[in-house]
């Protein structure tokens, strides 16, 4: 499994994986279906082809499959059909409809879900979803340079970053698969680095106007401050998810202070840490 993938679409994967029995207790239950039923269920050559699809596509969202995504639908939509023919020829429930419907919007929530793991916003089409990194929200100016008959630089603002790529708030006119070289300041350490564009967008209600950059390799010291930065923005993000509201606003303020003045630890070589 990827590392950073959440922990529900590491459930949700498990759980399609393991397809056979969990569907048949979810419809049991939810229809009342008796037993007799259920074992003509399980003896019903559908109903074992619909669970090969369910477990394949539980098994690509484990691995992280592009494939997955689509078999996923599929598979749901003959959910859908097979609860509809379940309900109206073996359900002894008193609220059949209720009891399909409650199945129906149980699905379309886990699509819904899914759907707001796999995609990538800033990157589509070029940085596949199984392959990007964790995104951290952040404002920063940026330096961009463009390279040409002559050098043209230009100055933006990082809206948020991770260790693959960043979307910049751009006024300039840069070019899809244009490269160029990046430089930012965070937390008083300048990282300098090469990407290329792969995304524009101009300004709407979702995005303001701007491009997706992708990194195109650090080097090595480089590298190493970005991880460092990284991990710094990780650690305000988890902050603000988990206490924001739990705690004053004067001592967030404060927990936020501190967090963003402590010394950045960064990586020296393979093994170790040092103070920066």
């Amino acid at each position: 499994m990827k590392r950073y993938t959440s922990r529900f679409l590491k459930t949700l994967a498990a759980s399609y994986m393991a397809f056979p029995a969990i569907y048949l207790i979810f419809v049991a239950l939810l229809f009342d279906i008796p037993l007799k039923a259920c074992v003509g269920l399980l003896l019903s050559p559908s109903y074992w082809l619909l669970s090969l699809m369910a477990i394949a596509s539980g098994w690509g969202l484990w691995e992280m499959k592009r494939w997955s995504w689509y078999v996923f639908l599929v598979a749901n939509a003959f959910v859908i059909y097979g609860n509809a023919y379940l309900v109206s020829s073996a359900g002894e429930t008193n609220h059949k409809v209720l009891a399909f419907l409650l199945s129906v919007a149980c699905i379309l929530g886990l699509i819904y879900r899914v759907a707001r793991e796999v995609r990538v916003p800033y990157f589509l089409p070029k940085i596949r979803w199984w392959e990007s990194n964790p995104r951290y929200k952040t404002v920063a100016p940026v330096r961009l340079k463009r390279t040409g008959n002559a050098v043209q630089e230009c100055e933006g603002e990082i809206l948020d970053i991770s260790m693959g790529g960043c979307f910049v708030k751009l006024r300039s006119e840069l070019h899809m698969d244009e490269p160029v070289s990046v430089t930012f300041d965070l937390f008083g350490l300048t990282i300098e680095t090469l990407g290329i564009v792969v995304w524009r967008t101009q300004s709407t209600v979702t995005h303001p106007k701007g491009i997706g950059i992708k990194f195109s390799g650090f080097p090595r010291n480089q590298k190493r401050l970005m991880r460092a930065v990284c991990g710094r923005l990780r650690k305000i993000a988890i902050l603000y998810r988990t206490s924001r509201y739990l705690m004053s606003p004067d001592e967030f303020n404060r927990r936020l202070t501190e967090l963003q003045r402590e010394p950045l630890r960064i990586r020296r070589g393979e093994e170790g840490e040092r103070t920066a």
